[in-house]
């Protein structure tokens, strides 16, 4: 089935655009002709519009309407997210019910404007993506407007969520570099909603299955990027010229594919092997993860799945099927490539490098 990413690429405008477009969002309105364009667009590839909103302006009152709330950075071509609300977008037209409005946070930053948005578009139930603040959320919950968090999987939150077990993932990846023989291990990620990467599960599943094998963490191989690519390799690239090769870590485990590629520069810019000198696994298993140089190791999250998943959950809790909170985690597998594949307890590969 096309994509919103499709129709947003054949009229030439955002996937927000598209979005808004076809859930006639009234808020932040889309022009006439554009609307023309895009409807004209999605026919055209196949797109199944939502037969209640055809008439453009024509406002949907009997459905349950949902919003989702995206930070700016993830919106339109993010590799991650773009799938995430694609899937959410299907599953929302398989149920019959009306596209979901797209906001960013950062439209939203506020009481004053989410109450607005609440008001114009008679929105009862938001999914928050990647999404947290504890003062809206504290809000929203008053107004009880109806929140799902989606890769927003934190013990502090009192949201139901869906997301992959990120520490489980995490686990996975590092036993898999740990059962090649590597014990010299570093991270590269970011932190949490708490703005600490010591309680970000990737590093917390990272951790646990350092010091399950009985290796130390060396905090110099640890680089928090905040989950700047750029930071990603050029951290990296710092530790690598600042140390001796003997010094570096042999493995690095990434908490996303988008910050796994631009470190795998900074190994091969410094004249490093990848896997023979660095091995590297990613998460997420993107689109480009098998066309990197070596492909990529990466867990692959189910990322398609967690958008129909959250579109399922949330209108099963506007419709008062559940009275509790419910954790949804999907399951994630690791896809081996030649990042990562090169057995160090093997002393003949060792010694004929």
């Amino acid at each position: 089935m096309p994509k919103l990413k499709d129709i947003a690429e054949r009229v030439g405008v955002s996937i927000s655009t598209v979005s808004r477009a076809i859930s006639n969002d009234t808020n932040r309105p889309v022009n006439e002709e554009t609307k023309r364009k895009i409807r004209e667009a999605a026919l055209e590839l196949g797109y199944i519009l939502d037969e209640s909103s055809k008439s453009i302006g024509k406002e949907i009152t009997s459905a349950k309407r949902i919003a989702c709330i995206v930070p700016q950075i993830l919106m339109d071509d993010h590799p991650y997210f773009s799938q995430v609300l694609t899937g959410f977008h299907v599953k929302m037209t398989e149920m019959g019910l009306p596209p979901a409005i797209v906001r960013t946070c950062e439209e939203l930053s506020d009481t004053e404007r989410i109450k607005m948005m609440l008001q114009e578009t008679g929105t009862q139930g938001i999914v928050a993506i990647s999404w947290y603040d504890e003062k809206l959320f504290e809000m929203l919950e008053q107004e009880n407007i109806t929140v799902l968090g989606v890769s927003l999987n934190d013990e502090r939150l009192t949201v139901p969520v869906v997301d992959c077990d990120r520490i489980f993932s995490a686990r996975t990846a590092v036993r898999h570099l740990i059962e090649q023989g590597h014990t010299r291990i570093g991270f590269i990620g970011g932190p949490a909603y708490s703005e600490q990467i010591d309680s970000e599960e990737r590093y917390v599943g990272y951790k646990f299955a350092m010091l399950e094998a009985n290796l130390s963490l060396n905090e110099h191989w640890i680089i928090n990027t905040n989950w700047n690519v750029n930071f990603s390799y050029s951290r990296l690239t710092e530790l690598l010229t600042e140390m001796p090769k003997s010094e570096w870590p042999t493995a690095i485990f990434c908490a996303s594919d988008m910050l796994a590629i631009p470190a795998m520069r900074a190994v091969v810019e410094q004249n490093g092997r990848i896997p023979q000198d660095i091995a590297f696994v990613g998460m997420d298993n993107i689109s480009m993860a098998q066309y990197t140089t070596p492909p990529l190791t990466s867990v692959q999250v189910p990322k398609y799945e967690i958008g129909k998943v959250a579109a399922q959950l949330i209108n099963d809790y506007l419709e008062g099927r559940y009275s509790s909170l419910h954790k949804v985690l999907l399951p994630s597998t690791l896809i081996v490539r030649e990042s990562s594949v090169y057995d160090r307890t093997n002393r003949t590969n060792r010694t004929n490098d």
